[in-house]
């Protein structure tokens, strides 16, 4: 008896604020103020005791204002709170458990799938994910080689028969490249001949597992996998590519060392080097030279630093070297030096020549200021010596005084429903993204005020990630989806559908028409938050 009323009043807050959207002027204060009373009395007695006192709280603050009229923008800021548990509620009633809402301290492990059968993709990829995996679904081959990089998954699942493509080239290709990375390979078919399983074995494959499956199985070999690549990667003290220490082992490399030249009263300095357009290089030549000069550079620092000097992969194309015994002036003469020698080496490719530099900031490791401030310093000196056109190597000079340059990220929701829009906003501006992207967030009610309101024409130089609503009103999801990638630069648009869990049609034409990652209506905020967390790697690669 008491579910038709919690589905009643979840009702009527997305009507109310559907209202006041709607409406042409300011929202009074006393009218903010009623809501919120009604809310706080009547949600706790029908079993929603969570919404009540939110509600209770926004109450006292907004009968200080009830003389006062409330703009829709700060309404919306306003209620936030509210909504957002409003919106995990609905969430919780539909999945029939419980999940924690916000921010996700521990990132999940990636898994890739890779299948021309939508259904089979659905299926799978909600299997895993209410394992507490992420999972990102690709329908072409080429669309997955390119992410792979960009992703780093932890296992890749691959079907062998597929009409434009054979998985097991696909397996050959992906295996050029993980050996070095260790990411697990799992084949699927119903082709469950010796042939097919000893190719797919040959090729490297780690497990074969045919279908028909029984999904039970299928999650258990997965998660086996991904236990087996975490336990190795935790003995690797060298990473697989480059051969200099993983970043994991630098925390305990700097307090011993900080602690060292503390007690031997001798300078300490700490430099990120960054290679020069790395990306362009990867998608000119390909990953594996892009491999070849990560290789390369590796070996020149293992060579030409001194002994005691420590080089570190922190990342991508970033790497970390540790100077005991040196001031900054003198770490920036040896990389100066190594700068100049690493420009002179040429790199063929085909028919092609080319040379690469790289840029580095420097930092000193003072006494007490540990080994974030230290990074954090010598990041923003990078960013500086970026900013002046790259091949430099320079100091903090003013740490205060300098700024990281960041990469500007625009954000569209697209999605009809007020709720949705309010809360994704509102999770988005305090994500802490802006920390490192300069972040333009917009939202729009319909695909058609999106379209006409000529989002996708602007900021050519910036990033752009689109969360959009399948089933809208004048312009649904599909339209414009079809619309953006339609757009000759349509490779810089990462796009999410959200759909019900009703619409397998629609999710079906989704991924056939491009859409980077799909999450079903009512979503957990917790869910939405890993989906873009893992696809912002893409952008910050």
């Amino acid at each position: 008896m008491m579910e038709k009323y919690k589905i009643k009043l979840l009702e009527n807050i997305r009507k109310q604020l559907q209202s006041w959207h709607d409406g042409a002027n300011d929202i009074e204060g006393g009218e903010l103020y009623k809501f919120l009373h009604s809310l706080a009395g009547t949600a706790p007695t029908i079993g929603l005791p969570k919404i009540g006192r939110s509600a209770a709280v926004l109450m006292k603050e907004a009968e200080e204002k009830m003389s006062e009229k409330w703009p829709k923008e700060l309404l919306q800021s306003f209620l936030s709170p509210l909504l957002s548990i409003a919106y995990d509620e609905e969430a919780d009633r539909e999945a029939g458990h419980s999940l924690s809402a916000g921010f996700t301290a521990e990132e999940k492990d990636l898994v890739m799938l890779i299948d021309d059968d939508p259904a089979l993709l659905m299926y799978v990829k909600d299997a895993l994910e209410q394992e507490g995996f992420a999972v990102m679904a690709f329908t072409e081959a080429s669309k997955a080689l390119r992410a792979f990089f960009d992703l780093d998954p932890s296992c890749v699942i691959i079907d062998v028969h597929m009409e434009e493509s054979s998985g097991l080239d696909i397996l050959e290709e992906f295996k050029r490249y993980t050996n070095y990375r260790f990411t697990p390979a799992v084949m699927m078919s119903v082709d469950d001949t010796k042939e097919t399983r000893m190719k797919s074995y040959q090729l490297d494959a780690d497990d074969f597992i045919p279908k028909p499956f029984d999904l039970d199985e299928l999650i258990l070999r997965v998660s086996r996998l991904v236990t087996k690549k975490k336990n190795m990667k935790e003995l690797i003290m060298l990473d697989e590519l480059t051969r200099v220490y993983t970043r994991k082992h630098l925390l305990p490399s700097f307090t011993r060392l900080a602690e060292q030249m503390e007690r031997e009263n001798q300078p300490f300095s700490a430099a990120l080097i960054d290679l020069d357009h790395f990306k362009s290089i990867n998608d000119t030549y390909g990953h594996l030279m892009g491999d070849r000069v990560l290789r390369d550079f590796a070996e020149m620092l293992k060579k030409d630093l001194r002994t005691g000097d420590l080089p570190f992969r922190y990342g991508g194309e970033e790497f970390l070297v540790l100077f005991p015994r040196t001031d900054t002036q003198r770490a920036e003469q040896i990389l100066h030096r190594m700068l100049d020698q690493f420009m002179s080496k040429e790199f063929k490719a085909n028919k092609d020549t080319f040379s690469v530099s790289f840029s580095a900031g420097v930092a000193s490791a003072d006494r007490g200021k540990g080994m974030e401030k230290t990074i954090e310093t010598a990041d923003h000196a990078l960013y500086r010596a970026k900013q002046e056109g790259r091949a430099k190597i320079l100091s903090e000079q003013n740490p205060l005084a300098i700024k990281p340059v960041r990469r500007a990220l625009r954000f569209a929701i697209v999605d009809d429903d007020p709720i949705v829009r309010t809360i994704l906003k509102d999770l988005l501006e305090n994500s802490g993204l802006e920390k490192k992207f300069t972040l333009s967030i917009q939202t729009f009610e319909d695909g058609f005020v999106f379209c006409q309101s000529g989002w996708h024409e602007e900021g050519k130089d910036a990033s752009s990630f689109i969360i959009l609503d399948g089933m809208m009103p004048k312009m649904d999801g599909i339209e414009v989806l079809k619309m953006i990638r339609s757009l000759k630069d349509q490779e810089r648009y990462t796009v999410v559908m959200l759909t019900n869990r009703t619409s397998e049609k629609d999710i079906e034409k989704a991924l056939k028409l491009g859409a980077d990652d799909y999450l079903t209506k009512p979503f957990k905020l917790a869910e939405i938050e890993s989906r873009i967390r893992h696809l912002l790697k893409k952008i910050s690669s």
